[in-house]
Parts: C-alpha cells; sequence; structure tokens
C-alpha cells in the first residue's frame, strides 16, 4: 500500500501551524482504483498472470469480478486464495504473485471493485462483497479437489482476506505486511506528530480491525513481518501479532530483516522458510 499525501500533509501542517489540528480521513484514502490512476497520471507495468492461467467467470450485485486461477501442481498441494494490496490488479501484478505463491500451490487471484476487470466501486463494503463470492468459489474449489484453501492477504489485502479467511474455514492464513487496523496504519504514517493531531477518520475505515474479524477462526495464521518496511513499518507486523495472540490464536511470524512492503517474495530464503511454515515444520 503506497504512502498518500496524508504524511506530508499533515507535518507540513504541522511545522506550519505549531498547534493541534484535525485530520479527517475518507475511506477512500488507501484505495488506488482505474479512475485514481488515470487522475493521478500513475503507470502501472504490464505484467499478467503467466500464459495458460485459467480465467473464471464470477459476479456480484454490481457486475463481473475479474478472477485468474494458475495451474501449477496436482492435489493435494494447497489452493491459495490471493487478495493484493491498493495498487494491485491482475494486469500489473498478476506475475509477481503467481511468482511468489506458486510454490506453495494453485493460486486464484482476482481484481477489487473499480481495479481491472471488476465492475463496481471501491469500498470497503463492495471489496468485502467480492471477496466473499471470490471466496465461496476457491472453498467450492478447494474440498471439490481435495485440497486445504489458504487465504494469502498482503498489506490492505490483509484486511479483505482476514474476515473471508474465517468464513470460509481457510485452512491457514497469511498476513503479509499489514496492519492490525486502520487506526494504527495512520498512527505509524504521522509519527511523532500523532499526539498533536486530531484525527477523524471516515467510520468504514475506523471499523477496520483485523484481529476481532478472526474472532472465532480455528485455522493457522502466519504473519509475514518485512524489516525494512517504510509503507506499514514491522512495529504494524508485531502489533497485529500481539493482538491476534491476546486473542487466543497461535500465530507464527517470519521475519525478513532486509525485505521491503513489496519485495518479501524475492528474499533469497522466502520460499524455504514458507513452506517449512506451511508444512507445520
Amino acid at each position: 500500500m503506497p504512502k498518500s499525501s496524508l504524511y506530508s500533509a499533515a507535518v507540513a501542517l504541522l511545522l506550519g501551524l505549531g498547534g493541534c489540528i484535525s485530520l479527517d480521513i475518507p475511506e477512500d484514502n488507501f484505495f488506488f482504483p482505474d479512475t485514481r490512476v488515470e487522475a493521478e497520471h500513475m503507470e502501472l507495468p504490464s505484467a499478467p498472470p503467466p500464459e495458460g492461467s485459467e480465467k473464471l467467470t464470477l459476479a456480484y450485485a454490481a457486475g463481473p469480478i475479474g478472477v485468474t486461477r494458475v495451474h501449477v501442481s496436482e492435489a493435494p498441494r494447497p489452493l491459495i486464495l490471493f487478495c493484493g494490496g491498493n495498487l494491485f490488479r491482475r494486469s500489473s501484478g498478476g506475475a509477481a504473485a503467481a511468482r511468489d505463491l506458486s510454490p506453495f500451490g494453485d493460486v486464484l487471484m482476482f481484481d477489487y471493485p473499480g481495479y481491472g476487470e471488476t465492475a463496481g466501486k471501491a469500498d470497503f463494503a463492495g471489496f468485502d462483497a467480492v471477496g466473499r463470492v471470490v471466496a465461496q468459489e476457491a472453498r467450492a474449489r478447494a474440498d471439490a479437489e481435495g485440497r486445504p484453501l489458504i487465504a494469502w492477504g498482503h498489506s490492505l489485502g490483509g484486511v479483505v482476506c482476514a474476515a473471508i479467511a474465517n468464513e470460509v474455514n481457510a485452512e491457514t492464513l497469511v498476513l503479509e505486511t499489514t496492519t492490525p487496523t486502520a487506526r494504527a496504519a495512520v498512527d505509524e504514517m504521522v509519527g511523532l506528530a500523532r499526539p498533536l493531531l486530531r484525527v477523524n477518520m471516515a467510520p468504514a475505515l475506523a471499523a477496520v480491525d483485523v484481529p476481532a474479524s478472526l474472532d472465532g477462526y480455528q485455522g493457522r495464521i502466519l504473519v509475514l513481518e518485512a524489516g525494512q518496511d517504510d509503507t506499514l513499518p514491522p512495529a504494524l507486523s508485531q502489533r497485529l501479532a500481539r493482538d491476534l495472540r491476546a486473542r487466543g490464536h497461535t500465530v507464527e511470524t517470519l521475519v525478513f530483516p532486509e525485505a521491503g512492503h513489496n519485495d518479501v517474495g524475492e528474499q533469497p530464503d522466502y520460499q524455504a522458510r514458507v513452506s517449512a511454515a506451511l508444512a507445520g515444520g
């Protein structure tokens, strides 16, 4: 999840005014649907899923959902439901997701509302609605094929994947460089300026709480922490693990000291360590 203008704006205002100010954060502050990408003249690479991947036909109330399955292994290896970060869409991030996840099983990835080939508005309600449809499909396919289901959320995708992992009883949940709550992420962004800010978050954003969404979840949880993450700093992954343990979950954390927010999968020890963790070793 790239840093928004929130941090720089807050610091500039505080330096200029030297006092407590009110900072309003709308629900869509961290979303980058196609309309915003175009308006901000952002250039995303063309890096779709590998050739030969299967395109699925799924839909929800607002229209079609863009979904791709990457077939790499036979059962009983897992099916991995991937929830990407807030810039993810299959057309630009599909290749990297397949590269990083296919060593562990087949990969099912999808576009969020307003992103790529998924219709609808980019808001938490839409993200949740789309995620639930795809998760039900993933669960059905995993069961039919005799595979365990892994829900894997990166950054913003950790928020999306946590709730749906609980709903479809995914055997394992992987939370990669994510945050326990939206408020915790904002606090980290503004840093030392936080005591001087009155932060007013949109209700849907303030309600984001990954540990709470996993109450009752019976699966395994693996937290991947990046030591050089300057988007969602390591302290957030550490707090996420602590909060989950406090709610009774068994959590394993893998720390990649040299990794940044988006390159955990490129670390030389990544595949071996994650494979061992997923196997329970």
